[in-house]
């Protein structure tokens, strides 16, 4: 049983995908920590992402999987590949993210083995897979569920398996501030690890710059229920307040 297993969830994105997955791949090569594997869960309908684990068999512990059926959405295709790992640690990489500090990894295990359930690192924004703009540790607030997200990206988080919670399915804009809220509900505060271990790709073919105001709207309506459904007037009018900031 490897210490962490990098749970990948991986689509075509435009032709992009499997060149943005290599440029993972190589920087995986470089960790310095090296009790990992990786499961790709994969939606693309060509070979390509498939293509590129086979070429890193003999350097890396790849487990490819093909999720073709159901939701072709980040949350759905990241819950299948958590479902096949078997490390004590699930650590969420998108595929066209980077671990860019080559002691990422042995930093993200010596935060989780002092127990945590869940660990945040630092990251940042890149173009061009090397140079970082905008570093930022991570933070959390009461009005993080809401969009309103200082932590970061999925690949960001790291959780102990036998703690693990999955993505909500329903939600795409908001699947990783919601998750967030729910384990810090769950489990408290995370370990932070300060240092910039995730650098994000910035690109043309990022699902967060084609969601819609409607998508949006629908989300903040769903989470808004989610989260106060207990108290429902409270519920709608945070929800009203969040949709007006929003507009």
């Amino acid at each position: 049983m490897p210490a962490i297993t990098l749970c990948i969830p991986a689509y075509a994105m435009g032709g992009d995908g499997a060149r943005y997955l290599q440029d993972s791949f190589e920087h995986l090569c470089n960790q310095s920590f090296t009790d990992f594997d990786i499961v790709v869960s994969d939606q693309s309908d060509d070979t390509a992402v498939e293509d590129v684990c086979r070429s890193y068999e003999d350097r890396l512990s790849i487990t490819h999987l093909w999720n073709r059926e159901g939701l072709r959405q980040a949350s759905a295709n990241v819950n299948n590949a958590m479902t096949h790992a078997t490390g004590e640690v699930i650590k969420v990489l998108f595929q066209d993210d980077l671990i860019i500090d080559p002691n990422g990894l042995s930093h993200i295990h010596d935060a989780m083995g002092q127990g945590a359930d869940w660990c945040l690192c630092g990251s940042g924004v890149t173009r061009d897979g090397s140079s970082i703009l905008r570093p930022m540790v991570p933070r959390l607030s009461a009005r993080l569920h809401f969009g309103k997200n200082t932590v970061s990206s999925p690949s960001v988080l790291a959780m102990r398996r036998a703690s693990a919670l999955e993505f909500d399915e329903q939600l795409i804009w908001l699947m990783d501030v919601d998750l967030y809220k729910r384990l810090w509900d769950t489990y408290g505060d995370p370990v932070i690890v300060q240092g910039t271990i995730i650098a994000n790709r910035m690109h043309d073919g990022q699902v967060s710059a084609s969601v819609s105001k409607a998508l949006r709207q629908k989300e903040l309506r769903y989470v808004a229920w989610k989260f106060t459904r207990s108290t429902t007037l409270r519920g709608w009018l945070e929800y009203l307040r969040q949709r007006l900031k929003a507009l």
